[in-house]
């Protein structure tokens, strides 16, 4: 299947009535034993039951389970874009001085994706082995980095890099690498570094404000 059939499939929901209901439902038990197991290691009968749908209610919506995956890697990706940039739209609104600011967005990203961190540390774990999860997956973490990125460079005037646009890139992949490493997305692992959080946070705030107000190197 290739993604845009794949997308068609996922995107196909129902909008009224006990169609949307039981989609809902499919979407919702598909997501919960994605949390539970850590993985997508489970089947649609055992979709089926949890979400109290007939087998064939699912196959009727969904062409396969890995069809059944990518509306709920949908659904899950517009509740994180939703609260990502809803956050940092309020962290850009209510600082007036770039440390600050550092300090707000390093809070927003990490403590967004550790929310949605027990839907997403599968999903990305599925991304290295499909093509359309990690397309999908890439265009949220796109569309946070430009965010973010935008936010800053809102302030480029108390940076003292030579090269805001290339620094505030740079700031943003240090970011989010050492988040996503801490809260073990790509892997199986409830988390890959057993450090504390509020230092991670605290130490990640104060390294990249320092970098983009120094001139040392750029």
């Amino acid at each position: 299947m290739n993604q845009d059939a794949g997308l068609a499939t996922a995107l196909r929901a129902p909008v009224q009535g006990r169609s949307k209901a039981s989609y809902e439902r499919m979407l919702a038990a598909a997501e919960a034993l994605l949390v539970e197991r850590g993985s997508d290691d489970f089947t649609l009968l055992e979709v089926s039951k949890k979400g109290k749908v007939s087998i064939g209610s699912i196959y009727n919506r969904f062409e396969s389970k890995d069809a059944l995956l990518h509306a709920v890697q949908l659904r899950v990706l517009d509740q994180l874009d939703r609260a990502m940039l809803g956050r940092i739209a309020e962290a850009r609104a209510g600082h007036a001085a770039l440390p600050s600011l550092v300090v707000s967005l390093v809070d927003t990203l990490a403590e967004t994706l550790r929310e949605f961190g027990p839907q997403m540390r599968p999903l990305m774990a599925r991304a290295s082995t499909d093509a359309l999860v990690a397309s999908v997956g890439k265009a949220s973490y796109m569309g946070t980095a430009n965010a973010i990125k935008e936010a800053l460079l809102d302030h480029r005037s108390e940076m003292r890099v030579k090269d805001p646009e290339r620094a505030v890139d740079s700031t943003f992949r240090i970011l989010y690498a050492a988040i996503a490493r801490y809260l073990g997305f790509g892997t199986i692992s409830t988390s890959a570094w057993e450090g504390d959080w509020l230092v991670l946070k605290q130490d990640l705030a104060q390294m990249l404000a320092a970098f983009l107000m120094s001139d040392a190197l750029m």
